[in-house]
């Protein structure tokens, strides 16, 4: 969805690049943070009985179906389950 006005996001830009480049970083890496917190909230909500490694594996799926093959997403998703539930039994 892009409905901001063309001079908004032109201010926008100004006040993002007025910023040292640190700032810009760490702002970004809080974003990407809160982005993926908020889907991971979503997927718990959807999936109340999901362990905490079938919610990596359901982000991971959500992420990067349409970027990864099949068989890879399959692959990745066996080695979180079997890291999360080896992480139970230490």
């Amino acid at each position: 969805m892009n409905d901001t006005p063309d001079h908004i996001r032109k201010k926008q830009r100004e006040i993002w690049f007025s910023k040292p480049q640190e700032e810009r970083v760490r702002l970004g890496l809080e974003l990407i943070q809160e982005v993926n917190t908020q889907i991971e909230d979503r997927i718990r909500a959807q999936h109340p009985g999901f362990s905490e490694g079938e919610i990596r594996v359901e982000f991971i799926r959500q992420m990067y179906k349409d970027n990864l093959s099949p068989e890879y997403v399959e692959a990745v998703s066996q080695w979180v389950l079997e890291k999360y539930n080896s992480h139970k039994h230490v």
